[in-house]
């Protein structure tokens, strides 16, 4: 008696067990379809747009102009901000080896004087 009622549990979880598979299966595919039948009507919706010849939003010559524009400034100043941070780099360089090399000239003068 008992061996059929485990024999019966495990039926019922085996039986359980695959409607859930069966169901997170399905509710894969269905999700994965749904989003390439989104994607579909977004590209047809893009493709009659283009037939249409409008721009989503309105583009003209004057955005791309003072898009382009504004890009070019900006790029300028950071193109400045790097040539006068490297600037500023160069100069503290050659004053430390300016710096350097005057105490090593005086080193070397200090120690022929009190060579000869």
């Amino acid at each position: 008696m008992m061996y059929f009622h485990f024999k019966n549990k495990l039926f019922l979880f085996s039986i359980l067990s695959f409607v859930v598979f069966f169901f997170i299966l399905n509710y894969q595919t269905y999700a994965s379809s749904c989003t390439v039948l989104k994607d579909k009507h977004f590209s047809f919706y893009e493709r009659k747009m283009k037939e249409l010849n409008i721009a989503d939003p309105p583009y003209s010559v004057f955005n791309f102009s003072t898009e382009v524009s504004s890009d070019h400034d900006i790029i300028q100043d950071e193109l400045e901000k790097k040539e006068k941070k490297a600037m500023r780099r160069f100069k503290y360089d050659l004053d430390e080896k300016r710096d350097r090399s005057s105490k090593m000239l005086d080193k070397l003068l200090s120690s022929a004087i009190d060579f000869f």
